[in-house]
């Protein structure tokens, strides 16, 4: 299920075989990739090009992934690590868990648990920073801690969830358009989503605030006009 090309992965293996069809795996889902050997490389392709997930073996040659994690969050950037390993140990997931990795797979993982784990990292990246109130047109405003729209003659309307995740979703990705399976990933979660029942969604959203909100763009995707 692709997850969105808007994303960079960082991936850092030495295994030449295992770094092309996990490559592979990674376009396959939409997402741009940045590959390497080692973790030495891995810092000077950080430093020039945008990452928003990486992608590292906790045994990469020249400094293990666990010590390229702490370099980042020494330097106090929170960027979605996804952790392989050939096994784990106690040890290893106290330190995982304390550097805040996203995910720990083990090698050979399979393409279900990468995607699982790339989801949840993306999740992370597309809703990184916390809203505030936000003023929508015509006078309506988003609330996310309560999760209402008020319209201009403060009448208060409570939304479902489906309808507050997909508009905080539009929201942190402002002047995108978000791919239709985008929204199936981080709104519907696990469960398939018909269009129908996205249409039917928007058309909620449209009635609890205006018609234009929302649009659809190309058959592709929504984006919330502000």
């Amino acid at each position: 299920m692709p997850v969105s090309q808007e994303i960079t992965v960082l991936y850092v293996e030495s295994n030449p075989d295992i770094r092309k069809s996990t490559e592979h795996i990674i376009r396959e889902n939409e997402m741009r990739v940045l590959s390497t050997d080692t973790s030495l490389n891995a810092y000077d392709i950080f430093r020039t090009n945008k990452v928003d997930i990486i992608i590292i073996d906790c045994k990469s040659p020249h400094g293990n992934g666990l010590d390229f994690v702490r370099h980042l969050r020494q330097q106090k950037l929170f960027i979605p690590v996804i952790l392989t390993a050939i096994e784990t140990d106690e040890k290893l997931l106290f330190e995982a868990i304390n550097l805040d990795v996203s995910r720990c797979i083990m090698k050979p993982y399979s393409k279900d648990d990468l995607i699982e784990a790339l989801k949840i990292a993306a999740k992370k990246v597309l809703n990184f920073h916390p809203l505030s109130s936000n003023d929508l047109h015509d006078g309506f405003t988003y609330d996310p801690i309560n999760k209402s729209i008020a319209s201009p003659e403060g009448e208060i309307v409570q939304l479902s969830k489906k309808e507050y995740l997909i508009i905080e979703l539009l929201l942190h990705n402002r002047g995108k358009i978000i791919p239709y399976s985008l929204i199936e990933a981080l709104v519907w979660g696990d469960k398939p989503m018909s269009m129908d029942a996205l249409r039917t969604l928007v058309g909620g959203i449209r009635k609890k605030t205006y018609p234009a909100i929302i649009s659809n763009h190309n058959g592709t995707g929504y984006k919330i006009n502000l």
